[in-house]
């Protein structure tokens, strides 16, 4: 996947994971991250995959981070500035 894929990914999961509509692109950039298959709050396997990290910010410094999975274009993990 390219960068611009992953962007193009990410920018059609905003609406579904939140990402409010005023959040302007700010960067993409690839790499691995643990990514665990069972609830949080449980212990479970752990497996190492590679996404783009696509981050979007907005008003207040704050920032919102989806995680596109390189192989599926799916966002596996979605983080958010506090």
């Amino acid at each position: 996947m390219t960068r611009e894929q992953a962007v193009a990914a990410a920018n059609a999961a905003r609406e579904a994971q939140e990402v409010p509509a005023e959040a302007r692109f700010a960067s993409a950039e690839r790499q691995y991250i643990e990514l665990g298959e069972g609830p949080a709050e449980k212990p479970s396997v752990v497996r190492d995959v590679l996404v783009w990290l696509v981050r979007y910010v907005f008003a207040g410094g704050r920032w919102v981070e989806l995680a596109v999975q390189d192989a599926t274009a799916e966002v596996v993990r979605v983080r958010r500035s506090r």
